[in-house]
């Protein structure tokens, strides 16, 4: 079993002391600890990038608009590129074995992780804080549905991999940016 990702920074004490205590139902904190690795294709690459992950005993590339998996988790986010995301070394390793750049003309996967910083909603206030941040067309209802978004101004990867329970990736350096929204989001969703 693989234990749950550490989710205690300084970032996530400032944040959850800045939500009112109100919506402190909802837990929101940075995922410490991912490897993020992007998994990149040509047409007719596809078969090569489900053979790593299938030698690493994960499901075949996600289709559009949906995430797979609890950690890893994999989410789409293009025609040709897809987000894994694992607190799992090996896994990570195994996938960067068999993807790295350069071993195929048709696909590869490239770790971002030092580029990404991730978010964990957690509870029942993750459907009223979504719809404040992101499109409507953008909102994952149910659990196993994910892609890229539009977070405010800014891009991002949002996955609902649990009914109450949402990762929100974005580039690190927009996290702060980032914290400041869900804050001002819940400030306001109290108005």
């Amino acid at each position: 079993m693989v234990e749950r990702p550490n989710t205690t920074s300084t970032l996530s004490a400032g944040l959850n002391a800045e939500l009112p205590a109100s919506t402190r139902a909802l837990k929101v904190s940075v995922v410490e600890g991912l490897c993020v690795l992007v998994l990149r294709h040509l047409a007719g690459g596809a078969a090569e990038v489900d053979a790593a992950l299938a030698a690493a005993h994960l499901d075949a590339l996600p289709k559009p608009g949906s995430c797979l998996g609890d950690d890893p988790w994999q989410v789409w986010i293009g025609p040709a590129e897809s987000l894994l995301l694992t607190t799992n070394g090996k896994v990570a390793g195994d996938i960067l074995s068999a993807l790295h750049p350069g071993c195929s003309g048709l696909a590869c996967v490239v770790d971002q992780s030092a580029g990404w910083l991730v978010f964990e909603w957690l509870g029942a206030g993750v459907d009223d804080l979504l719809p404040r941040l992101l499109d409507a067309s953008a909102v994952p209802r149910q659990a196993g549905q994910g892609a890229r978004a539009r977070f405010m101004d800014i891009s991002a990867v949002v996955m609902r991999v649990g009914p109450d329970r949402v990762l929100l990736a974005v580039e690190r350096t927009h996290g702060s940016y980032a914290a400041q929204w869900i804050s001002h989001a819940w400030s306001a969703a109290l108005d």
